[in-house]
């Protein structure tokens, strides 16, 4: 893992939310001075505070790890439930809703 990659990651993440380091200090717990550490020594932090930092950012893990864009998630909230629910769904299940989605959306 490229802890200089996730640092710059964290700081347009920063930037772009138009938020601050404080925040992120309060949202995950983790002390400045620790945070203030990591930055200039370039040191990734462990997993879990990782985690807590991309779950403060709301943005995945991988994201802050790898710089790959997140994908879309819809802005509606029932929309992104259900769009959730469906990634858990067997391969059975899966074709059973595309074929309910398809009977909805025919032009009759």
């Amino acid at each position: 893992m490229d802890a200089v990659l996730f640092w710059k990651i964290v700081k347009k993440e920063v930037e772009r939310q138009k938020t601050s380091y404080g925040y992120l200090y309060r949202k995950t717990g983790i002390p400045k001075g620790t945070f203030s550490a990591w930055k200039s020594r370039k040191i990734m932090p462990r997993a879990d505070e990782a985690l807590a930092i991309a779950h403060a950012l709301e943005v995945s893990l991988d994201y802050l790890l790898t710089g790959a864009e997140p994908k879309k998630r819809p802005s509606n909230p029932k929309i992104r439930e259900i769009v959730e629910r469906i990634g858990l769904l067997d391969e059975r299940d899966l074709k059973a809703v595309s074929a309910l989605v398809n009977c909805l959306t025919d032009d009759k």
